[in-house]
């Protein structure tokens, strides 16, 4: 009777993992060429599977803001418009368009709020609106460095863009320690990424 009770109970177990396992979103082989730091090739598949999402952040990984921006407006996931504003934004694009976006993608599809938050202070950042840009940033400074310290750990470079809009704000609120130190993680999580560029400023 003990061993039919033991019997079931691994069966559930069992069953239950492998149904949460299948619930997980698969990472797709694009999301692996990104991961592997191979972003031209990432570009490529993307478009094979019009996968555009990824196609776009992999274009922004090389720095081609305008194809990214294109790739992103292909797509129907509600992150197209985040960036497709900071590609605009990268790119010295359409500034009034891509603080429209964040605004609108802000109030309709909150996300990971801080992340969103800290996109729309660099897109206040390089339209000029300095105070408003760090206003916004200090209200969410202590959920990103939260963010960094306890939720994202592990080096992935569909993350690097964000640690690296982290250092510009760092840098515009005065911070050059944060700034340098934030730079150099983006560069070492996406190796020969447009965000490595500068890591050494």
């Amino acid at each position: 009777m003990l061993n039919l009770v033991v019997l079931v109970a691994a069966i559930i177990i069992i069953g239950w993992l492998a149904a949460w396992m299948l619930s997980q979103k698969p990472v797709t082989s694009v999301e692996q060429l990104i991961r592997q730091h191979r972003y031209a090739d990432a570009a490529v598949e993307a478009e094979k599977q019009r996968d555009y999402i990824h196609r776009g952040e992999a274009l922004k990984l090389l720095g081609r803001f305008d194809e990214a921006a294109a790739a992103y407006r292909l797509s129907d996931d509600p992150a197209a418009a985040e960036g497709i504003a900071l590609s605009l934004t990268h790119g010295g694009g359409d500034l009034d368009e891509a603080k429209r976006l964040m605004e609108q993608t802000i109030a309709t599809h909150p996300q990971i709020q801080e992340f969103q938050a800290l996109a729309l202070a660099y897109v206040l950042l390089k339209r000029g609106e300095r105070d408003a840009a760090l206003r916004l940033f200090d209200d969410n400074l202590v959920l990103l460095q939260t963010r960094f310290h306890d939720d994202y750990t592990d080096a992935d470079p569909l993350l690097a863009e964000t640690l690296w809009l982290f250092g510009e704000l760092s840098s515009a609120a005065g911070d050059e320690p944060r700034a340098a130190e934030l730079r150099a993680k983006a560069a070492a999580w996406a190796p020969g990424a447009w965000f490595q560029r500068d890591a050494r400023r």
